[in-house]
């Protein structure tokens, strides 16, 4: 496929998702955050906060600020917040990089459940890391090369320049990548190991981890790459995209979804088929859009939450355990 074939694909995809996501992420409608420009912006940012006891076995170092990002009013810091094991760091740990939902228009680093991933991960010796992502609020400004590939889609005919929140799309997309690279950088001052590292995103957070994990590597844009991806009824744009070769992934999508339609589930898993990249798609006929919605806690699979069989998914791929792949259907 051709680069501008891509493009178009791609951004026929942010478009429609700008559009369909108005109303939110997950549980909780999204609330409007006010930027706040940095007076005195870091310019190469540093892991310094201290890290203060959650629980019993976690451990988080909250604000490290792993960035900034450009906005109408100025550059903004932007932080990600840290869970580990409660126990030295012998080795660089795997670990999780979490990106909440909202519709890009709302939500933050410590909604979404963070708190129970971080629990049930930590436990099994893998940090949780939680990322800070400019929002459509805030007014942001994409960097540079996220510019050019919506003024293509812009040229191309392909893209409303109108949309608004392409924006905050296309900024969340830099602003996980800014932090994926920040870990890669001061991975031994965080413990973290960035070659066996998991993407994790909800709503919003899911079309962001999706494709930072296969689509913007097919414009030379440089991320640690993930060992697998989980996607939380969200979606791929362009799901041409995906290729021999990357990283399996885990889908949980409800066939009720009005926010997020169940056939980006089915779109994703049909073009895997075609490539052969592993994967597990749990349908939960009759469900809406969320943690809630969807039973993420309590709607089993041969005796197993949802939430416990997506925890071992990652785990098997970050520790050279058996992961289950496969379609199932869950009737709650």
């Amino acid at each position: 496929m051709t680069r501008k074939a891509i493009a178009r694909n791609f951004m026929c995809g942010a478009a429609a998702f700008a559009v369909a996501a108005c109303g939110g992420g997950d549980d909780t409608p999204p609330t409007a955050v006010t930027p706040t420009p940095s007076p005195t912006p870091s310019p190469t940012p540093t892991p310094t906060p201290t890290p203060t006891p959650t629980s019993s076995t976690v451990i988080v170092t909250s604000d490290i600020q792993y960035g900034e990002g450009a906005t109408a009013s100025g550059a903004i810091p932007l932080f990600l917040d840290l869970y580990a094991p409660d126990e030295s760091c012998s080795a660089n740990r795997p670990t999780v990089v979490f990106v909440h939902g909202g519709g890009f228009v709302g939500g933050n680093k410590r909604s979404d459940n963070v708190t129970s991933i971080a629990e049930e991960m930590t436990a099994r010796s893998i940090n949780v890391v939680s990322i800070q992502y400019r929002l459509d609020p805030q007014d942001p400004i994409p960097g540079s090369v996220y510019q050019d590939i919506l003024d293509q889609g812009v040229a191309d005919g392909t893209i409303d320049p109108s949309e608004e929140r392409l924006d905050a799309i296309f900024s969340a997309f830099e602003d996980t990548i800014l932090a994926l690279n920040f870990l890669q950088d001061n991975q031994n001052e965080l413990c973290v190991n960035t070659d066996r590292i998991a993407y994790w995103g909800s709503s919003a957070g899911a079309y962001t981890v999706l494709t930072v994990g296969y689509g913007l590597n097919q414009f030379g844009i440089e991320r640690p790459a993930p060992s697998v991806v989980i996607d939380y009824w969200g979606g791929l744009f362009g799901d041409e995209n995906l290729e021999l070769g990357e990283a399996p992934f885990l889908v949980l999508h409800g066939t009720a979804d009005g926010t997020v339609d169940y056939q980006e589930a089915i779109d994703l898993t049909n073009a895997a088929d075609v490539v052969a990249v592993p994967f597990a798609l749990y349908t939960v006929n009759g469900a809406g859009h969320g943690f809630g919605a969807t039973g993420t806690f309590t709607n089993t699979v041969d005796g197993q939450t949802l939430f416990v069989r997506t925890a071992d998914f990652v785990e098997a791929h970050l520790t050279d355990g058996t992961p289950i792949y496969g379609r199932f259907d869950v009737n709650p």
